[in-house]
């Protein structure tokens, strides 16, 4: 079957979709979009590693990753530890409803708990969605009834992970050009 690209200003329409692209998704070209997905997978990667991969010069891939940090499209590189080997084998989601009121001074909370690996604003009955990590069942509760003393938290919900597939996977960054079905776009 035969594929076209379909272009529209500042979206992407798939069926039954459409994508807003943000100034900085269109000035990311594939030479970009390949340097930051080596970064994603190997963040050691010197530029001259980098440069054999997309096809540039050191100075060249040195050149683009700096942009590429100054635009806030890299936002640092990290180590990436075994949990479990660090003393924090056990994971859980909370689901926090909140309090009616301004958002804010919770989240700042939760940003100063050291368990408390992730925080997102989410859509439906709870307002947010943790994503922390405790050495045992007992510092789970302990964390939770913390985060249920805080003076906002209306009630929470616990999801505890017994085994992850994988997580922190790389994020491709998305094209401009989005290839659409003919049979589907027509």
């Amino acid at each position: 079957m035969a594929s076209s690209l379909v272009r529209f200003p500042d979206a992407v329409r798939v069926p039954g979709l459409w994508f807003r692209i943000t100034s900085d998704v269109k000035d990311l070209n594939d030479i970009d979009r390949a340097i930051v997905g080596v970064l994603q997978v190997e963040g050691r990667s010197t530029f001259a590693q980098i440069a054999q991969h997309v096809g540039l010069s050191p100075a060249a891939v040195h050149e683009r990753v700096k942009k590429l940090e100054a635009r806030g499209v890299i936002t640092g590189y990290r180590a990436v530890v075994d949990p479990e080997k660090v003393g924090a084998g056990v994971s859980a989601f909370i689901l926090v409803t909140q309090i009616a009121g301004p958002r804010g001074s919770l989240e700042e909370a939760f940003e100063g708990m050291p368990w408390v690996e992730e925080c997102h604003h989410i859509a439906g009955e709870e307002s947010l969605m943790l994503k922390v990590r405790a050495e045992s069942t007992r510092a789970l509760e302990h964390l939770i009834w913390d985060i249920r003393a805080l003076e906002s938290v209306e009630r929470t919900k616990t999801v505890v992970v017994l085994a992850t597939e994988f997580e922190g996977r790389p994020v491709a960054p998305m094209a401009t050009d989005v290839a659409l079905d003919e049979a589907q776009s027509g």
